[in-house]
């Protein structure tokens, strides 16, 4: 009887090789980290596995896994974890070949905040065809996050003086999207939850078309905005100047003598615009703090050079003369070496180097200022802050202070934690920063 011949099947010859690797000792490894996208580290307690066996293994704190002992072959590999469930979400699996007597690195992710949010765009029937701006809203002292919140996006096109507006709210989790926002504009977000308010801040979506906006509310008030519009030669006040806070209602017209009035301007960042036939359109960055009342000051010129900056004061008692001797003083000729690739009072401070100051961005969007380890005491999860003073007036947001435009700063000083605590008190013990805006 003659013997059968023909090819073995690939099937065949796969399940002859998974069955023989292991006892010639030729079987393979992998090895990887699952990054979450999310909140930007690894993603721990993660279960990875080979798709349809028994080959699994769970990330460590560090997002690391290793699975041994694994036959040659195609596989497929994914992971879950208890959020991907509660989002009701998958990252997919990837194809790996694995060799006999080789470990081969697999990296897996989360899907990233924008993949979900174009995915709920499309869930809800409106495709992203604008811009994309997803966020999460918080409350500031507990970090809960806030379902039910309202959300409000607002606008201004060119030479339409009624600003665009989107309101929603937040779902259980505290998050919300919105697929249709204009590209390419400021757009001014905010939120409220029960009396609770955020802090206005301005974003624009690039070219990505996606924009993601973190969103703490607090009790916050509001401020009182007196101006004044000035001409740069004469010093002369400028009537008829309409004067606006971009993405808001509030608008005016100048007085005589320059003036104008906001109440009741809510705590956070704005542009502040002002157009006149002589002077043609201007713009700066106004700062609001929250409960006070703010002198600002503007300067025009008719001719096309760069203006002066906006000028801000706070309409309270100064501190005392005596304080202002000693310190390090850092004058204007220092700061303008590193005015132009500074975006704020904080990247100034963190670009001249000043020993034994540490400015630290945190996860929250917020910024700190502190003295490292030796002056104060500071850690991995948080930052002892400075005392922050605005031309000799105490700032009562110094997150807000920090986000003084550069061209706005003069000269600085810093009082070290010692020297600080023997000359503002308690308060001072950590240091303090006095900053010194142009005209003061």
């Amino acid at each position: 009887m003659k013997a059968r011949t023909g090819r073995v099947s690939s099937f065949a010859t796969g399940l002859l090789l998974a069955m023989v690797a292991p006892v010639l000792g030729q079987t393979g490894a992998i090895e990887g980290v699952v990054h979450d996208s999310l909140a930007g580290g690894p993603l721990s307690d993660a279960a990875v596995f080979l798709w349809e066996t028994s080959y699994q293994a769970d990330t460590d704190d560090e997002g690391r896994f290793r699975i041994e002992g694994v036959p040659p072959g195609s596989y497929s590999i994914l992971f879950f974890h208890r959020r991907l469930g509660e989002m009701g979400l998958s990252a997919g699996p990837r194809s790996i070949v694995v060799e006999p007597g080789r470990t081969i690195e697999v990296d897996l992710a989360m899907p990233s905040r924008r993949t979900i949010t174009r995915s709920d765009c499309l869930m809800d029937g409106q495709p992203p065809e604008g811009g994309i701006v997803t966020g999460h809203v918080v409350d500031f002292e507990s970090q809960m996050s806030l379902g039910g919140a309202g959300v409000t996006l607002s606008w201004q096109e060119a030479d339409d003086p009624t600003p665009g507006r989107i309101d929603l709210r937040t779902g259980p989790d505290g998050r919300f999207h919105v697929c249709d926002a204009p590209r390419g504009v400021p757009i001014l977000v905010s939120a409220d939850f029960y009396g609770r308010q955020s802090r206005r801040q301005e974003m624009v979506i690039d070219d990505s078309g996606f924009i993601e906006a973190p969103i703490s509310v607090e009790q916050l008030g509001t401020s009182r905005l007196s101006g004044t519009l000035l001409d740069r030669e004469s010093g002369r006040g400028v009537e008829g100047a309409e004067t606006w806070i971009r993405g808001t209602y509030f608008r005016a017209l100048t007085d005589s003598d320059g003036h104008f009035l906001f109440e009741n301007v809510p705590a956070g960042t704005y542009m502040l615009m002002t157009d006149h036939l002589a002077y043609g359109t201007k713009m700066d960055t106004l700062v609001v703090p929250d409960r006070q009342r703010l002198l600002v000051e503007m300067l025009l010129d008719t001719r096309p050079i760069e203006i002066a900056p906006l000028t801000v004061t706070a309409d309270a008692p100064p501190v005392e003369l005596a304080r202002r001797r000693g310190g390090i003083v850092i004058t204007e000729d220092e700061i303008d070496e590193v005015r132009q690739r500074s975006r704020d009072a904080s990247d100034i401070l963190r670009s001249l180097h000043v020993p034994g100051v540490l400015v630290r961005h945190n996860s929250n969007g917020t910024i700190c200022v502190g003295y490292i380890t030796g002056q104060v005491m500071m850690n991995q999860d948080g930052c002892v802050e400075m005392m922050i003073y605005i031309n000799d007036v105490r700032a009562t947001d110094p997150n807000l202070a920090l986000r003084l435009p550069p061209d706005a700063i003069q000269r600085m000083v810093l009082y070290k934690p010692v020297e600080a605590g023997n000359l503002f008190g308690l308060g001072g013990g950590n240091g303090v920063w006095m900053i010194y805006t142009r005209g003061n």
